[in-house]
């Protein structure tokens, strides 16, 4: 497991709207999210649900289960540092 893996967020940020040059007001209107909704979900306030998977998934060709094995990945590390801090 990464020691210090990267939400969901900041990948589709990084990964996928930069490199596109892709606002995400207009990335907002192409999966039918509201820019707030999107904007907390990268800034990493709101994880990947099924519903949201099966839309970045279309958007960016890519699969549900990409994303959800993101935020599995990203929710398995913060459960860890939980239990190490506690």
């Amino acid at each position: 497991m990464m020691k210090n893996p990267f939400h969901p967020g900041e990948i589709l940020s990084e990964e996928f709207l930069k490199p596109a040059d892709t606002t995400q007001t207009a990335f907002a209107k192409k999966i039918d999210w509201t820019r707030p909704k999107l904007n907390a979900f990268i800034k990493g306030k709101h994880g990947v649900t099924a519903d949201s998977a099966l839309d970045l998934a279309k958007a960016t060709g890519t699969t549900p289960k990409f994303w959800m094995n993101l935020q599995a990945t990203w929710d398995l590390a913060q459960a860890l540092k939980k239990r190490k801090a506690a």
